[in-house]
């Protein structure tokens, strides 16, 4: 999206993205925007932004399952896009402004720094760029307890972002869940390490794992399977999430940006927001400050802020879930309460903004 960015405020720009990966390939399911990100998405590009647009699944409820129960609360405004539509739309604006795409193509940032007045590594939880020059870029890496799968379905959750709380034999699982095309829709399961090694999950095949899964989580599932498209992981394909925040986002003139600067848990969704906010800002400051340099030390001023707030957001998020003993002993109100302040981007008074009638009930 940089390359794209770059190339609407100057077409003279020789552009040429390289990617490991073929076309179509993503290892995700879905990804979710806010509102206020497809605002800036559009007045960055409103060719790509209607295109993005006509691809997305809408909703505006939260719905919390647990205990035999489903609380539902409104006004929330999130959508949901395949990862591989979004790789798709993109691709072909890129063509059309004249980007060059290298796909399967596995450059080292230092080389192409050699001939190329900037590069941009994206390519990254695991950046082979941040750790060639971790003694500039200083990244500050917090590997979090809970584990994770990010699967899919065929289920429908169109109505709601979803979260199912199921109580085992081994202590408490949960799924996060949420539709982003019209029959598939994104199913991420998380559980504390504690009941993970109860299961024994970490012994169990992909396909042992998946199963288990669908047993736990029959009740919500309609019949349908889930599915994993993360084939390239060996195991069960269960990982810990782990916090990013670089001191430093360039060596000379590479610049990280992504999930290789800096992360946000999945639990807000706002990766993929900081990513193209990111791309957004760098392509204005270099194009609107005298030097790189200069470009570059404003990209990280200003990013910096916005990427610590996101990520504190994201910290009490993580943590709620991190802690969760604490709040399954409350009543279904009280718990629903909880999980939707839990970043304390959501207060009191702003639950009441977007939703009146729940919180009159809550209060009642």
């Amino acid at each position: 999206y940089f390359a794209i960015s770059a190339k609407l405020r100057d077409p003279a720009h020789d552009i040429t993205v390289f990617e490991r990966n073929k076309p179509d390939d993503t290892f995700g399911w879905g990804v979710v925007l806010s509102d206020e990100t497809l605002e800036n998405l559009a007045t960055n590009d409103p060719v790509s932004a209607k295109s993005i647009g006509e691809n997305f699944a809408y909703w505006d409820d939260i719905a919390v399952h647990k205990d035999g129960q489903t609380m539902l609360s409104t006004g929330h405004g999130f959508c949901g896009i395949g990862r591989k539509q979004l790789l798709i739309l993109l691709q072909e604006r890129a063509c059309e402004l004249g980007i060059t795409l290298k796909f399967q193509s596995e450059e080292d940032a230092d080389t192409l720094a050699k001939t190329h007045d900037l590069v941009i590594a994206s390519d990254g939880l695991n950046s082979a760029t941040r750790k060639t020059h971790e003694g500039t870029f200083r990244p500050d890496i917090s590997t979090r307890p809970c584990k994770f799968v990010w699967l899919g379905t065929h289920q429908k959750f169109d109505d709601a972002f979803t979260f199912i709380f199921e109580e085992t034999e081994h202590g408490w699982i949960w799924a996060h869940a949420y539709q982003f095309d019209d029959d598939t829709a994104t199913f991420i399961v998380e559980t504390s390490p504690e009941t993970f090694d109860a299961f024994g999950f970490a012994e169990m095949s992909q396909q042992e794992s998946i199963t288990t899964c669908e047993r736990i989580f029959a009740a919500h599932l309609g019949g349908h399977s889930l599915m994993s498209n993360a084939n390239h992981i060996r195991g069960s394909a269960w990982i810990n999430f782990p916090r990013v925040l670089c001191e430093n986002w360039h060596h000379e003139n590479i610049v990280l940006m992504g999930d290789a600067a800096a992360t946000a848990h999945f639990s807000i969704g706002s990766g993929t927001k900081l990513a193209l906010e990111s791309a957004i800002a760098l392509a204005d400051y270099i194009h609107t400050e005298p030097t790189l340099d200069a470009a570059f030390a404003k990209y990280e001023d200003a990013r910096r802020l916005e990427v610590l707030r996101l990520q504190s957001a994201a910290r009490n998020s993580m943590e709620w879930f991190e802690e969760i003993g604490r709040y399954l002993h409350l009543d279904p109100v009280q718990f629903n309460y909880s999980l939707l302040t839990r970043s304390q981007r959501i207060s009191h008074e702003n639950l009441r903004l977007r939703d009146p009638d729940w919180l009159a009930s809550a209060e009642g």
